[in-house]
């Protein structure tokens, strides 16, 4: 059986690559997590959102069987009643 040797300079070029792969490697690694936890959150904000809209539909309800039907003013607290 013949041996060779590489020469430091290709050997060293291999390891390089060699590191350079890995590296690319965990960074997609990391950026696989990251999107995961991104999915997750959305999943999260979008249930939090759901829960606000079904609280908004609920009290908006009671307001209108207390008040009647009509616009309301943020800023004053005012309703203008629609006229039946």
């Amino acid at each position: 059986m013949t041996e060779k040797q590489l020469t430091p300079e290709e050997l060293e070029t291999l390891k390089t690559l060699q590191t350079k792969t890995n590296q690319i490697t965990l960074q997609f690694g990391q950026l696989y997590l990251s999107k995961n936890r991104l999915n997750e959150q959305e999943v999260q904000l979008k249930e939090i959102l759901k829960d606000l809209e079904q609280e908004e539909t609920t009290l908006a309800k009671s307001l209108s069987d207390k008040y009647g039907n009509g616009t309301l003013d943020l800023d004053t607290g005012k309703i203008t009643l629609v006229e039946a």
